[in-house]
């Protein structure tokens, strides 16, 4: 059986391999341009990691990433392609 304790740390490592995982993919797989498109596609859950507890999701003042900074081709690219993020929800 394992106890929260466990599977806090089980979450923190593979967080840590996730994060490893993303820089080596960045580095090596992906051009200047795709670079800075998987950027926008991943800044708003980079910035809700930096937002402290008590601002309003969405309005933290220490992250520079606003909802309109998602260049319109990846927007459309990603709406085109079907992607959605499931399982996410906060309930």
């Amino acid at each position: 059986m394992s106890t929260g304790v466990e599977q806090d740390g089980a979450d923190k490592a593979a967080a840590r391999r996730l994060l490893a995982k993303i820089r080596t993919f960045v580095a090596d797989q992906l051009s200047d341009d795709e670079a800075a498109l998987f950027a926008a596609l991943v800044a708003p859950g980079v910035a809700r990691a930096y937002q402290d507890d008590g601002d309003v999701q969405g309005f933290a003042s220490d992250v520079d990433w606003r909802p309109g900074a998602l260049p319109d081709s990846l927007a459309e690219a990603v709406r085109d392609g079907g992607i959605r993020v499931e399982g996410l929800a906060d309930d």
